[in-house]
């Protein structure tokens, strides 16, 4: 397996981190849609017809803490750009943390060829 230059690997992090700077607004969490019945005893949906829908973004807090946030519909395209953006600034920090562990272990690896080029000598 051909190894890559710890240089090109800092390379690629710059990289991803001018495309993190490059990305639109967004917020983390899901967007789910909740269906449920209002309250209302005539409303058709308690008599088995179609349940209300309402839009969340369910966000993990501190502690792991699912907190719900309710979305206008007014709002609810822009909202949904907002999640699908953040989707792509998680995919591109998952990035930049994996060249992290290969720039650890490349390290590693030179300094223990360096190491054992010292002990030849």
């Amino acid at each position: 397996m051909k190894q890559i230059s710890i240089a090109m690997l800092e390379r690629q992090v710059k990289t991803r981190i001018a495309k993190l700077g490059q990305c639109e607004p967004f917020i983390m969490g899901s967007l789910v849609e909740s269906k449920r019945k209002c309250g209302n005893k005539k409303c058709v949906c308690a008599n088995g017809g179609p349940l209300h829908s309402a839009w969340i973004i369910t966000k993990h807090g501190i502690g792991n803490k699912t907190r719900s946030i309710y979305v206008p519909v007014a709002i609810l395209p822009e909202v949904r750009k907002w999640a699908d953006e953040y989707k792509k600034v998680k995919e591109l920090l998952q990035e930049i943390d994996g060249l992290g562990e290969q720039i650890i272990a490349a390290t590693k690896e030179r300094r223990k060829a360096l190491k054992a080029a010292e002990t030849e000598e």
